[in-house]
């Protein structure tokens, strides 16, 4: 059975992403690679990548201008912001934190955190996470998170469309980070 083309293209990215023989930075420019490949096939996206803010303090993985096209991201704000976190753990609430002021920062009301392994498994963080997440959307900034696991499934741009619309609409249902 032949893997089609945007399958390999994952594999190989996410295979590299998690090579433990590469150097950690080297991992992490390999995942935001996938992200921007992934983002740059959905119909009316434009990508800019690895931006400092004016004081050098901040840096942005992926900002996106979204031209709401059909097939592309129409439940999805004009411009949103990506981070790419390839850690062999979850994230903590507190990157999550920063990830949302940065957002806020940049004027925008929408992020997506693409995190390897989800948001932490500890009890007592993945709660604070869940409250970022409903303070975030009260300030009217969603977070969005997509892990390896969502990455492993996408057989075609469109799914990647079709999770993120997802996402979107379960983060108003539940009224925080919602991976289902």
């Amino acid at each position: 059975m032949t893997v089609p083309l945007f399958q390999a293209r994952i594999g190989a990215y996410l295979r590299q992403a998690g090579d433990p023989g590469r150097p950690p930075e080297r991992r992490g420019r390999y995942y935001e690679n996938l992200l921007t490949y992934l983002l740059g096939s959905v119909p009316g996206c434009h990508l800019q990548r690895n931006t400092l803010n004016h004081y050098g303090t901040e840096e942005v993985d992926i900002t996106v201008a979204n031209e709401k096209v059909d097939g592309g991201l129409r439940m999805l704000p004009d411009l949103f912001l990506v981070e790419c976190k390839n850690w062999s753990h979850p994230v903590d609430s507190t990157t999550l934190g920063y990830f949302v002021n940065v957002v806020a920062d940049r004027g925008c009301s929408l992020g997506i955190l693409a995190a390897a392994n989800g948001i932490t498994g500890h009890q007592e963080h993945r709660s604070r996470s869940h409250a970022i997440g409903a303070a975030a959307l009260v300030r009217g900034i969603r977070i969005l998170l997509i892990t390896d696991e969502d990455l492993n499934k996408l057989e075609k741009p469109g799914d990647l469309v079709a999770l993120l619309h997802q996402r979107n609409l379960s983060l108003t249902a539940h009224g925080t980070i919602h991976l289902g």
